[in-house]
């Protein structure tokens, strides 16, 4: 027979238990409707910009069609200020529709999948890559190298693209040498780190984190791009539950690190 002490103790324990189950609860239905909450602005955040995006290019490739029907029918009367001013807009416009296209592809990653990636050969995605990308790199004269990489947790066709656009950023970004570019991979406790190095132009670090921002540009026209593809990465990477960040100095090539959960 308990005494009325161990009564009361018990008594204690069972209403911090039920204090327990209750705060826990609240907090699994929070996070459930912040899910769900985050789920629907990600949606209506993915419709907008797919909206505008798609709109816009249907007027803006007509801009360049009869652009370029001026210039054939009247080139004769043009003179070389009249043929420069074609030029302009034909290269604003595609400018544009770049810029649109971009945005349509940003858009996309905010369509979260409700399964949980396979397992895929990172190496295998790479050396897709590769392929695809083998005028750009011959023409760059780039030497790409890569270690052994691990097998990961991934789409597969959003790491193909994570790879695309890193390779494609060190190119856009080369030095008066030619671009030398090397993927390796790392294992730490729960998690992978891959790793792309170029000795490319630099990054200044006062602009680590802006230039993951969307449209942030460090360099205005004097390179090519719109200054979305590092945002593009950025929502992969963090879509899959990890981060990404970068290690450079001026002049002194980058290097883009991307850790993912095992």
């Amino acid at each position: 027979m308990s005494s009325p002490g161990q009564k009361a103790a018990s008594d204690t324990v069972s209403k911090e238990e039920l204090e327990i189950q209750e705060l826990r609860s609240a907090l699994e239905s929070l996070t459930a409707r912040l899910r769900t909450e985050q789920k629907s602005h990600n949606e209506e955040l993915r419709q907008f910009a797919y909206t505008i995006a798609h709109d816009l290019r249907e007027p803006i490739r007509m801009i360049a069609s009869y652009t370029q029907l001026l210039e054939r029918r009247y080139q004769a009367q043009l003179d070389d200020d009249g043929r420069e001013f074609m030029r302009y807009i034909l290269d604003a416009v595609q400018r544009m529709d770049r810029l649109l296209a971009d945005l349509l592809t940003y858009s996309h990653q905010f369509h979260t999948s409700e399964q949980t990636p396979p397992s895929i050969q990172a190496e295998g995605a790479l050396q897709g890559v590769l392929l695809n990308m083998e005028k750009t790199i011959r023409e760059s004269g780039a030497e790409i190298t890569y270690d052994p990489l691990p097998v990961l947790r991934f789409d597969f066709n959003q790491l193909s693209q994570l790879f695309r656009q890193l390779l494609a950023n060190a190119i856009t970004f080369r030095g008066t040498e030619s671009p030398r570019i090397h993927i390796s991979a790392s294992e730490e406790g729960n998690s992978f780190t891959l790793a792309v190095r170029d000795n490319g132009i630099g990054i200044d670090p006062r602009y680590h984190e802006q230039i993951f921002g969307i449209f942030k540009r460090l360099h205005g026209r004097e390179y090519p791009g719109t200054g979305i593809g590092l945002a593009i990465c950025k929502r992969i990477v963090e879509q899959h539950g990890g981060k990404i960040s970068v290690q450079s100095e001026s002049g002194k090539g980058a290097t883009f690190r991307i850790t993912l959960p095992k």
